[in-house]
């Protein structure tokens, strides 16, 4: 349900609230709390924090918003690492689905394509990593990265995939 809370806020405001991430985490830890498994509140806690700092450089170049990295860690932290990991694997697959047919549709898959270019050959060049700027041109080349979250979720949770 605040998966698709999330899908919502993202689509409504381009945003994921930082209330929802904390009202998954603490009935996360309500839950486990109920369980008497502190010890697993904790580890609850690390995994959060692990996966948010895992995906800072990603935000940093304007890949994926702020609230999608938290979402993940939330994830992670109700499914446990190993679903995760296949969650967000997944997610990145039907993320990228949606950008080329969406880039596609609107008729600009070759102007970003040679921004990305650009953007990689400028990088390599000044040997440092600036945010992304051509994603955030305008709208019409942004996806709501939530969806494709909740989709992996739903598929892998679900048992539609199995690896």
């Amino acid at each position: 349900m605040l998966l698709v809370i999330a899908t919502m806020s993202d689509f409504k405001a381009y945003r994921i609230s930082n209330k929802l991430i904390l009202s998954g985490l603490s009935i996360r830890f309500f839950f486990l709390f109920l369980k008497g498994s502190y010890l697993s509140m904790l580890q609850c806690l690390c995994v959060f924090i692990f996966v948010c700092i895992m995906f800072l450089p990603i935000y940093y170049i304007r890949a994926i918003g702020a609230g999608d990295g938290k979402v993940f860690a939330l994830i992670c932290c109700f499914v446990g690492i190993k679903q995760g990991v296949q969650i967000i694997v997944l997610a990145f697959i039907i993320a990228g689905i949606f950008s080329i047919i969406k880039l596609v549709h609107h008729k600009i898959f070759f102007i970003q394509l040679q921004s990305l270019a650009e953007y990689i050959t400028q990088s390599c060049y000044s040997k440092k990593v600036v945010p992304y700027k051509g994603m955030l041109a305008n709208q019409k080349n942004v996806i709501h990265f939530s969806l494709p979250i909740l989709l992996s979720t739903i598929l892998v949770i679900g048992g539609a995939l199995y690896y």
